[in-house]
Protein backbone atom coordinates (compact mmCIF):
# COMPACT_ATOMS: atom_id res chain seq x y z
CA UNK A 1 0.00 0.00 0.00
CA UNK A 2 2.95 2.22 0.77
CA UNK A 3 4.36 1.84 -2.76
CA UNK A 4 0.42 1.99 -4.04
CA UNK A 5 0.67 5.65 -2.86
CA UNK A 6 3.97 6.63 -3.93
CA UNK A 7 3.60 5.70 -7.87
CA UNK A 8 -0.04 6.95 -7.61
CA UNK A 9 1.38 10.16 -6.69
CA UNK A 10 3.32 10.47 -10.18
CA UNK A 11 -0.03 10.68 -12.26
CA UNK A 12 -2.96 11.35 -9.77
CA UNK A 13 -2.36 15.18 -10.00
CA UNK A 14 -1.95 15.33 -13.58
CA UNK A 15 -6.00 15.22 -14.16
CA UNK A 16 -6.17 17.92 -11.27
CA UNK A 17 -3.97 20.38 -12.47
CA UNK A 18 -6.91 22.43 -14.60
CA UNK A 19 -9.09 22.63 -11.36
CA UNK A 20 -5.58 23.32 -8.52
CA UNK A 21 -4.86 26.30 -11.20
CA UNK A 22 -8.42 27.70 -11.34
CA UNK A 23 -8.78 27.55 -7.72
CA UNK A 24 -5.06 29.11 -6.91
CA UNK A 25 -4.87 31.60 -9.62
CA UNK A 26 -1.67 29.39 -10.89
CA UNK A 27 0.08 30.41 -13.90
CA UNK A 28 1.04 27.33 -16.45
CA UNK A 29 4.89 27.39 -14.90
CA UNK A 30 3.70 27.05 -11.36
CA UNK A 31 1.56 24.39 -12.15
CA UNK A 32 4.42 22.09 -13.82
CA UNK A 33 5.80 22.21 -10.58
CA UNK A 34 3.23 20.90 -9.05
CA UNK A 35 4.79 18.14 -10.56
CA UNK A 36 8.03 18.64 -11.22
CA UNK A 37 8.35 19.11 -7.61
CA UNK A 38 7.81 16.16 -6.62
CA UNK A 39 9.72 14.48 -9.57
CA UNK A 40 12.86 16.32 -8.91
CA UNK A 41 12.75 15.58 -5.04
CA UNK A 42 11.95 11.81 -5.31
CA UNK A 43 14.69 11.24 -8.26
CA UNK A 44 17.07 12.89 -6.42
CA UNK A 45 17.51 11.65 -2.94
CA UNK A 46 16.46 7.84 -3.61
CA UNK A 47 19.91 6.12 -3.76
CA UNK A 48 20.82 8.31 -0.23
CA UNK A 49 17.23 6.97 1.12
CA UNK A 50 18.41 3.11 -0.24
CA UNK A 51 21.53 3.66 1.48
CA UNK A 52 20.42 5.24 4.84
CA UNK A 53 17.61 2.04 4.92
CA UNK A 54 20.86 -0.14 5.03
CA UNK A 55 22.99 1.95 7.49
CA UNK A 56 19.87 3.48 10.01
CA UNK A 57 17.61 0.26 9.33
CA UNK A 58 14.97 -0.67 7.18
CA UNK A 59 12.07 -0.60 9.30
CA UNK A 60 13.15 2.55 11.00
CA UNK A 61 13.42 4.51 7.39
CA UNK A 62 9.68 3.05 6.06
CA UNK A 63 8.22 4.43 9.00
CA UNK A 64 10.05 7.96 9.05
CA UNK A 65 9.63 8.04 5.12
CA UNK A 66 5.55 7.14 5.22
CA UNK A 67 4.69 9.33 8.34
CA UNK A 68 6.34 12.35 6.52
CA UNK A 69 3.89 11.40 3.53
CA UNK A 70 1.25 11.02 5.23
CA UNK A 71 1.81 14.70 6.67
CA UNK A 72 3.10 16.61 3.74
CA UNK A 73 -0.37 14.92 1.82
CA UNK A 74 -2.37 16.62 4.39
CA UNK A 75 -0.45 20.04 3.80
CA UNK A 76 -0.85 19.46 0.10
CA UNK A 77 -4.66 19.85 0.74
CA UNK A 78 -4.51 22.61 2.98
CA UNK A 79 -2.47 24.69 0.86
CA UNK A 80 -3.45 28.21 -0.16
CA UNK A 81 -0.98 29.16 -1.92
CA UNK A 82 1.66 28.02 -4.85
CA UNK A 83 4.35 28.30 -2.68
CA UNK A 84 3.30 26.16 -0.10
CA UNK A 85 1.76 23.46 -2.34
CA UNK A 86 5.14 23.08 -4.38
CA UNK A 87 7.49 23.35 -1.47
CA UNK A 88 4.62 20.31 0.06
CA UNK A 89 5.32 18.50 -3.28
CA UNK A 90 8.71 18.49 -2.76
CA UNK A 91 8.80 16.93 0.36
CA UNK A 92 6.10 14.30 -0.78
CA UNK A 93 8.66 13.48 -3.31
CA UNK A 94 11.61 12.85 -0.57
CA UNK A 95 9.19 11.38 1.69
CA UNK A 96 8.68 8.56 -1.50
CA UNK A 97 12.91 8.38 -1.93
CA UNK A 98 13.00 7.19 1.84
CA UNK A 99 10.19 4.88 1.94
CA UNK A 100 10.08 3.28 -1.29
CA UNK A 101 13.50 1.43 -1.43
CA UNK A 102 12.83 0.65 2.42
CA UNK A 103 9.95 -0.90 1.22
CA UNK A 104 11.53 -3.13 -1.46
CA UNK A 105 14.41 -3.68 1.06
CA UNK A 106 12.43 -5.32 3.35
CA UNK A 107 10.58 -7.59 1.01
CA UNK A 108 13.85 -8.76 -0.30
CA UNK A 109 15.28 -9.59 3.33
CA UNK A 110 12.18 -10.69 4.57
CA UNK A 111 11.54 -13.93 1.73
CA UNK A 112 14.22 -15.92 0.72
CA UNK A 113 15.12 -16.55 -3.08
CA UNK A 114 11.94 -18.54 -4.46
CA UNK A 115 8.67 -18.65 -4.74
CA UNK A 116 7.65 -16.81 -1.76
CA UNK A 117 9.89 -13.66 -2.93
CA UNK A 118 8.70 -14.15 -6.51
CA UNK A 119 4.96 -13.84 -5.38
CA UNK A 120 6.08 -10.96 -3.06
CA UNK A 121 7.76 -9.01 -5.85
CA UNK A 122 5.84 -9.90 -8.64
CA UNK A 123 2.97 -7.81 -6.13
CA UNK A 124 5.73 -5.19 -6.12
CA UNK A 125 6.08 -5.24 -9.37
CA UNK A 126 2.44 -4.88 -10.27
CA UNK A 127 1.42 -2.31 -8.12
CA UNK A 128 3.94 -0.14 -10.72
CA UNK A 129 1.55 -0.05 -13.30
CA UNK A 130 -1.67 -0.47 -11.34
CA UNK A 131 -0.30 2.42 -9.36
CA UNK A 132 0.23 4.92 -12.04
CA UNK A 133 -2.76 3.76 -13.85
CA UNK A 134 -5.61 3.86 -10.90
CA UNK A 135 -3.75 7.66 -10.22
CA UNK A 136 -5.08 8.95 -13.39
CA UNK A 137 -8.94 7.46 -13.21
CA UNK A 138 -9.01 8.36 -9.24
CA UNK A 139 -7.07 12.00 -10.30
CA UNK A 140 -10.28 12.50 -12.40
CA UNK A 141 -12.94 10.80 -10.20
CA UNK A 142 -11.72 12.86 -7.36
CA UNK A 143 -11.60 15.95 -8.81
CA UNK A 144 -15.03 15.78 -10.52
CA UNK A 145 -16.59 14.26 -7.42
CA UNK A 146 -15.21 16.22 -4.22
CA UNK A 147 -12.61 18.48 -5.36
CA UNK A 148 -9.13 18.59 -6.05
CA UNK A 149 -7.98 18.95 -2.81
CA UNK A 150 -8.87 15.34 -1.68
CA UNK A 151 -6.41 13.96 -4.51
CA UNK A 152 -3.75 14.49 -1.60
CA UNK A 153 -6.22 13.95 1.11
CA UNK A 154 -6.93 10.80 0.38
CA UNK A 155 -3.11 9.61 1.36
CA UNK A 156 -4.13 10.21 4.47
CA UNK A 157 -6.48 7.77 5.62
CA UNK A 158 -4.20 5.17 3.95
CA UNK A 159 -1.31 5.88 5.63
CA UNK A 160 -2.19 6.02 8.79
CA UNK A 161 -3.61 2.95 8.17
CA UNK A 162 -0.56 1.41 6.39
CA UNK A 163 1.62 3.02 9.69
CA UNK A 164 -0.80 1.04 12.49
CA UNK A 165 -0.10 -1.78 10.59
CA UNK A 166 3.86 -1.72 10.39
CA UNK A 167 3.74 -1.21 13.58
CA UNK A 168 2.27 -4.55 14.52
CA UNK A 169 3.60 -6.29 11.22
CA UNK A 170 7.05 -5.61 9.93
CA UNK A 171 9.82 -7.29 12.18
CA UNK A 172 12.20 -4.81 13.93
CA UNK A 173 15.19 -4.26 12.25
CA UNK A 174 18.21 -6.43 13.05
CA UNK A 175 21.24 -5.67 15.22
CA UNK A 176 24.24 -5.07 13.22
CA UNK A 177 27.65 -6.78 14.26
CA UNK A 178 29.62 -4.14 12.15
CA UNK A 179 28.70 -0.60 12.32
CA UNK A 180 28.21 0.90 9.03
CA UNK A 181 28.80 4.51 8.15
CA UNK A 182 26.72 6.69 5.96
CA UNK A 183 29.35 8.00 2.73
CA UNK A 184 28.17 11.83 3.21
CA UNK A 185 30.28 12.95 0.75
CA UNK A 186 29.62 10.37 -2.12
CA UNK A 187 25.57 11.05 -1.15
CA UNK A 188 26.59 14.65 -1.65
CA UNK A 189 27.99 14.06 -5.28
CA UNK A 190 25.67 11.72 -6.53
CA UNK A 191 21.93 13.30 -5.27
CA UNK A 192 23.82 16.84 -6.32
CA UNK A 193 24.01 15.34 -9.98
CA UNK A 194 20.70 13.92 -9.93
CA UNK A 195 19.15 16.93 -9.18
CA UNK A 196 20.84 18.49 -11.61
CA UNK A 197 19.79 15.75 -14.49
CA UNK A 198 16.62 15.62 -13.57
CA UNK A 199 15.96 19.75 -12.94
CA UNK A 200 17.58 20.33 -16.60
CA UNK A 201 15.44 17.31 -18.39
CA UNK A 202 12.16 18.40 -16.54
CA UNK A 203 12.83 21.80 -17.13
CA UNK A 204 13.71 21.17 -20.93
CA UNK A 205 10.72 21.53 -21.88
CA UNK A 206 10.11 25.38 -20.69
CA UNK A 207 14.36 25.86 -21.95
CA UNK A 208 14.92 23.55 -24.85
CA UNK A 209 17.53 21.47 -24.94
CA UNK A 210 19.95 23.29 -26.19
CA UNK A 211 19.38 25.92 -23.82
CA UNK A 212 22.09 27.08 -21.64
CA UNK A 213 20.49 26.18 -18.57
CA UNK A 214 19.51 22.85 -19.93
CA UNK A 215 22.97 21.96 -21.25
CA UNK A 216 24.81 23.50 -18.42
CA UNK A 217 22.36 21.37 -15.79
CA UNK A 218 23.63 18.37 -17.57
CA UNK A 219 27.34 18.97 -17.96
CA UNK A 220 27.40 19.91 -13.95
CA UNK A 221 25.53 16.43 -13.09
CA UNK A 222 27.21 14.18 -15.57
CA UNK A 223 30.69 15.89 -13.63
CA UNK A 224 29.11 15.42 -9.86
CA UNK A 225 28.56 11.54 -11.14
CA UNK A 226 31.77 11.23 -12.37
CA UNK A 227 33.21 12.64 -9.13
CA UNK A 228 30.88 10.01 -7.83
CA UNK A 229 31.87 7.18 -9.20
CA UNK A 230 35.62 7.78 -8.60
CA UNK A 231 35.10 8.79 -5.07
CA UNK A 232 32.97 5.51 -4.26
CA UNK A 233 36.18 3.42 -5.96
CA UNK A 234 38.59 5.01 -2.61
CA UNK A 235 35.67 4.82 0.09
CA UNK A 236 35.86 2.54 2.49
CA UNK A 237 31.90 2.25 3.48
CA UNK A 238 30.68 3.17 -0.25
CA UNK A 239 27.34 4.79 -0.80
CA UNK A 240 26.86 2.53 -3.97
CA UNK A 241 29.48 -0.41 -3.56
CA UNK A 242 31.32 -0.67 -6.74
CA UNK A 243 30.64 -4.69 -6.58
CA UNK A 244 27.12 -4.29 -7.36
CA UNK A 245 27.59 -1.76 -10.25
CA UNK A 246 30.36 -4.71 -11.79
CA UNK A 247 27.35 -7.20 -11.10
CA UNK A 248 26.17 -7.43 -14.58
CA UNK A 249 22.68 -8.83 -13.80
CA UNK A 250 22.08 -6.06 -11.54
CA UNK A 251 23.32 -2.93 -13.91
CA UNK A 252 21.59 -4.57 -16.70
CA UNK A 253 18.39 -4.98 -15.77
CA UNK A 254 18.66 -1.62 -14.25
CA UNK A 255 19.16 -0.15 -17.30
CA UNK A 256 16.27 -1.94 -19.28
CA UNK A 257 13.98 -0.80 -16.18
CA UNK A 258 14.99 2.90 -17.33
CA UNK A 259 13.72 2.03 -20.48
CA UNK A 260 10.67 0.34 -19.64
CA UNK A 261 9.79 2.90 -17.40
CA UNK A 262 10.36 5.71 -19.74
CA UNK A 263 7.90 3.60 -22.29
CA UNK A 264 5.20 3.78 -19.78
CA UNK A 265 5.45 6.77 -18.24
CA UNK A 266 5.26 8.09 -21.45
CA UNK A 267 2.41 6.26 -22.30
CA UNK A 268 0.11 7.46 -19.79
CA UNK A 269 1.09 10.74 -20.18
CA UNK A 270 0.42 10.84 -24.11
CA UNK A 271 -2.68 8.84 -23.87
CA UNK A 272 -4.16 11.31 -21.44
CA UNK A 273 -3.62 14.23 -24.03
CA UNK A 274 -5.01 12.23 -26.38
CA UNK A 275 -8.27 11.55 -24.70
CA UNK A 276 -8.91 14.94 -23.19
CA UNK A 277 -7.52 17.45 -25.79
CA UNK A 278 -8.30 15.34 -29.25
CA UNK A 279 -11.63 13.17 -28.09
CA UNK A 280 -12.34 16.01 -25.28
CA UNK A 281 -13.27 13.40 -22.96
CA UNK A 282 -13.45 14.44 -19.49
CA UNK A 283 -10.75 13.60 -16.96
CA UNK A 284 -13.14 11.22 -15.15
CA UNK A 285 -13.94 9.46 -18.64
CA UNK A 286 -10.11 9.65 -19.56
CA UNK A 287 -9.13 7.88 -16.20
CA UNK A 288 -11.59 5.33 -16.37
CA UNK A 289 -10.25 4.06 -20.22
CA UNK A 290 -7.24 3.21 -18.71
CA UNK A 291 -8.85 0.58 -16.62
CA UNK A 292 -8.13 -1.78 -20.06
CA UNK A 293 -4.05 -1.44 -19.34
CA UNK A 294 -4.73 -1.62 -15.44
CA UNK A 295 -6.86 -5.04 -15.98
CA UNK A 296 -4.17 -6.52 -18.36
CA UNK A 297 -1.30 -5.39 -16.30
CA UNK A 298 -2.42 -7.13 -13.01
CA UNK A 299 -3.81 -10.09 -14.48
CA UNK A 300 -0.37 -10.87 -16.57
CA UNK A 301 1.90 -9.85 -13.06
CA UNK A 302 -0.14 -12.51 -11.55
CA UNK A 303 0.89 -15.13 -14.38
CA UNK A 304 4.39 -13.91 -14.69
CA UNK A 305 4.83 -14.54 -10.88
CA UNK A 306 3.79 -18.51 -11.53
CA UNK A 307 5.84 -18.55 -14.91
CA UNK A 308 9.20 -17.02 -14.44
CA UNK A 309 10.38 -20.36 -12.08
CA UNK A 310 9.88 -22.54 -15.39
CA UNK A 311 11.15 -20.18 -18.50
CA UNK A 312 13.42 -18.26 -17.08
CA UNK A 313 13.30 -14.23 -16.69
CA UNK A 314 15.24 -13.58 -20.05
CA UNK A 315 12.70 -15.45 -22.26
CA UNK A 316 9.73 -13.49 -20.04
CA UNK A 317 11.25 -9.86 -20.06
CA UNK A 318 11.94 -10.45 -24.20
CA UNK A 319 8.36 -11.45 -25.21
CA UNK A 320 7.31 -8.40 -22.61
CA UNK A 321 9.00 -6.03 -24.26
CA UNK A 322 8.06 -7.22 -27.24
CA UNK A 323 4.03 -6.79 -26.62
CA UNK A 324 4.85 -3.58 -25.05
CA UNK A 325 6.26 -2.21 -28.15
CA UNK A 326 3.75 -3.74 -30.54
CA UNK A 327 1.19 -1.95 -28.08
CA UNK A 328 3.51 1.49 -28.62
CA UNK A 329 3.28 0.86 -32.77
CA UNK A 330 -0.50 -0.07 -32.43
CA UNK A 331 -0.93 3.27 -30.51
CA UNK A 332 0.81 4.96 -33.17
CA UNK A 333 -1.98 4.02 -36.29
CA UNK A 334 -4.59 6.17 -33.83
CA UNK A 335 -6.43 8.82 -36.04
CA UNK A 336 -8.32 11.44 -34.48
CA UNK A 337 -11.70 9.61 -34.78
CA UNK A 338 -10.46 6.24 -33.20
CA UNK A 339 -13.01 4.51 -31.31
CA UNK A 340 -12.34 3.35 -27.81
CA UNK A 341 -13.27 -0.39 -27.94
CA UNK A 342 -11.85 -0.95 -31.86
CA UNK A 343 -8.28 1.01 -31.44
CA UNK A 344 -7.60 2.36 -28.02
CA UNK A 345 -8.66 -0.58 -25.72
CA UNK A 346 -6.72 -3.31 -27.67
CA UNK A 347 -3.35 -1.30 -27.63
CA UNK A 348 -3.63 -0.06 -23.90
CA UNK A 349 -4.68 -4.09 -23.15
CA UNK A 350 -1.50 -4.76 -25.15
CA UNK A 351 0.85 -2.33 -23.84
CA UNK A 352 -0.05 -3.55 -20.31
CA UNK A 353 0.48 -7.37 -21.05
CA UNK A 354 3.95 -6.53 -21.89
CA UNK A 355 4.39 -4.35 -18.81
CA UNK A 356 2.72 -7.03 -17.02
CA UNK A 357 5.66 -9.63 -18.52
CA UNK A 358 8.27 -7.42 -18.09
CA UNK A 359 8.76 -5.71 -14.60
CA UNK A 360 8.51 -8.71 -12.73
CA UNK A 361 11.45 -10.48 -14.17
CA UNK A 362 12.96 -7.54 -14.13
CA UNK A 363 12.63 -6.61 -10.34
CA UNK A 364 13.31 -10.30 -9.09
CA UNK A 365 16.43 -10.15 -11.85
CA UNK A 366 17.82 -6.47 -9.95
CA UNK A 367 17.55 -8.00 -6.34
CA UNK A 368 18.10 -11.67 -6.95
CA UNK A 369 21.20 -12.75 -5.23
CA UNK A 370 21.58 -9.67 -3.02
CA UNK A 371 23.20 -9.78 0.38
CA UNK A 372 20.88 -8.15 2.72
CA UNK A 373 23.39 -5.29 3.95
CA UNK A 374 22.71 -4.26 -0.04
CA UNK A 375 19.06 -5.04 -0.56
CA UNK A 376 18.42 -1.31 0.86
CA UNK A 377 20.74 0.13 -1.66
CA UNK A 378 20.28 -1.93 -4.62
CA UNK A 379 16.54 -0.78 -3.91
CA UNK A 380 17.59 2.45 -4.44
CA UNK A 381 19.17 1.91 -7.33
CA UNK A 382 16.28 0.11 -9.03
CA UNK A 383 13.58 2.92 -8.26
CA UNK A 384 16.22 5.93 -9.16
CA UNK A 385 16.17 4.05 -12.73
CA UNK A 386 12.58 3.92 -12.80
CA UNK A 387 11.67 7.27 -11.78
CA UNK A 388 14.93 9.32 -13.60
CA UNK A 389 13.88 7.03 -17.11
CA UNK A 390 10.65 8.22 -16.56
CA UNK A 391 11.28 11.69 -16.77
CA UNK A 392 13.62 11.41 -19.48
CA UNK A 393 11.20 9.72 -21.39
CA UNK A 394 8.87 11.58 -21.32
CA UNK A 395 10.81 14.81 -21.74
CA UNK A 396 12.34 13.34 -24.73
CA UNK A 397 9.34 12.58 -26.29
CA UNK A 398 7.65 15.91 -25.47
CA UNK A 399 10.27 17.45 -27.77
CA UNK A 400 9.50 14.87 -30.49
CA UNK A 401 5.48 15.17 -29.94
CA UNK A 402 5.90 19.41 -29.93
CA UNK A 403 7.87 19.41 -33.16
CA UNK A 404 5.71 17.28 -34.72
CA UNK A 405 2.69 19.27 -34.32
CA UNK A 406 4.26 22.50 -35.28
CA UNK A 407 4.74 21.42 -38.25
CA UNK A 408 1.47 20.45 -39.02
CA UNK A 409 -0.18 23.57 -37.66
CA UNK A 410 2.38 25.31 -39.98
CA UNK A 411 1.37 23.63 -42.91
CA UNK A 412 -2.06 24.74 -42.26
CA UNK A 413 -3.38 21.43 -40.58
CA UNK A 414 -5.97 21.45 -38.13
CA UNK A 415 -5.53 21.66 -34.03
CA UNK A 416 -6.76 18.16 -33.44
CA UNK A 417 -5.13 16.57 -36.49
CA UNK A 418 -1.75 18.05 -35.17
CA UNK A 419 -1.57 16.49 -31.62
CA UNK A 420 -2.55 13.25 -33.04
CA UNK A 421 0.23 13.64 -35.84
CA UNK A 422 2.24 14.61 -32.58
CA UNK A 423 1.40 11.98 -30.65
CA UNK A 424 1.48 9.18 -33.34
CA UNK A 425 5.41 10.34 -33.69
CA UNK A 426 5.98 9.97 -29.97
CA UNK A 427 4.99 6.41 -30.02
CA UNK A 428 6.84 5.60 -33.18
CA UNK A 429 10.23 6.56 -31.24
CA UNK A 430 8.30 4.86 -27.48
CA UNK A 431 7.77 1.55 -29.79
CA UNK A 432 11.03 1.58 -31.37
CA UNK A 433 13.06 2.37 -28.22
CA UNK A 434 11.32 -0.62 -26.32
CA UNK A 435 12.16 -2.62 -29.08
CA UNK A 436 15.57 -1.80 -29.22
CA UNK A 437 15.77 -2.21 -25.61
CA UNK A 438 15.15 -6.24 -26.05
CA UNK A 439 18.65 -6.34 -27.48
CA UNK A 440 20.30 -5.85 -23.68
CA UNK A 441 18.21 -9.06 -22.54
CA UNK A 442 20.74 -11.66 -23.24
CA UNK A 443 23.09 -9.55 -21.28
CA UNK A 444 21.78 -10.16 -18.26
CA UNK A 445 23.75 -13.84 -18.34
CA UNK A 446 21.97 -16.90 -17.69
CA UNK A 447 20.30 -15.44 -14.61
CA UNK A 448 17.27 -17.45 -12.76
CA UNK A 449 14.53 -17.78 -9.92
CA UNK A 450 15.39 -20.60 -7.84
CA UNK A 451 12.22 -22.64 -7.72
CA UNK A 452 12.90 -23.88 -3.89
CA UNK A 453 10.46 -24.48 -1.08
CA UNK A 454 10.51 -21.22 1.81
CA UNK A 455 8.92 -21.94 4.90
CA UNK A 456 6.00 -20.03 6.10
Amino acid sequence: MAQFMVVADDTIVNTALPSIGRDLGLSERSLAWVVNAYLLLFGGFLLLGGRAADVLGRRRMFLVGLALFTLVSAVCGLARSDELLVGARGLQGLAGALLSPAALAILVTTFAEGPARTRALGVWAALLGLGAATGLLAGGAITETIGWRWVFFVNVPIGLAVLAASLRLLPADPGRRERATLDVPGAVLVTGGLLAIVYSVVESHEQGWTSALTLGGLAAGAVLLVAFALREGRAGDPLVPPRLVRRRSVSVSNAIMAFAAAGMFAMFFFVSLYMQLVHGWSPLRAGVSFLAFTFAFGLTSGVATKLMPRVGPRAMLAVGLLAAASGMLVLSRLGVDAGYWSALAPALALAGVGMGLGFVPLTAVATGGVAGRDAGIVSGLLSTCQQVGGAVGIAVLVTIASERTADVVAAGGGQAAALTEGFQAAFVVNGAMLLATIVLVPLLGRARVRAVTVPA
